[in-house]
């Protein structure tokens, strides 16, 4: 503190901190699961393991992510300015464990991703 009792400005690496901290604190308060941030160049290999995984098809029908490639492979190709990456993590998945329907072959197994409400509007609803 200073002589006259006023808190003195924070170090520029503890005010990143405390930002930190408070887009972790929104994002739990918002349901959100994990939150991180990082550089948009954390993963320089990124864009090639995507294209590793385009090229083998396993996009299946999801044509748009070959046309996308490109700023999904690096962030920085998007928004050349951007300095950090928000990362938010939300689990979706249902309460008890989707595997134990395929110990009864006499019961129906529907995939997890199916069984639930569409995550886009769901993760874009707790963004906003």
């Amino acid at each position: 503190m200073s002589r006259t009792g006023d808190r003195q400005p924070a170090a520029p690496h503890d005010a990143a901190g405390v930002l930190e901290d408070r887009i972790r604190r929104e994002a739990a308060a918002a349901g959100f699961s994990a939150a991180g941030i990082t550089r948009p160049n954390a993963i320089p290999e990124a864009a090639g393991h995507l294209r590793v995984y385009l090229a083998a098809g396993r996009h299946g029908d999801m044509t748009w992510m070959a046309g996308t490639a490109d700023r999904r492979g690096d962030p920085a190709r998007l928004w050349p300015e951007a300095r950090s990456v928000v990362m938010l993590g939300l689990n979706y998945g249902p309460d008890g464990d989707p595997l134990a329907a395929l110990a009864d072959p006499g019961r129906a197994a529907i995939s997890v991703y199916a069984q639930g409400r569409d995550y886009h509007p769901l993760i874009k609803g707790r963004l906003k």
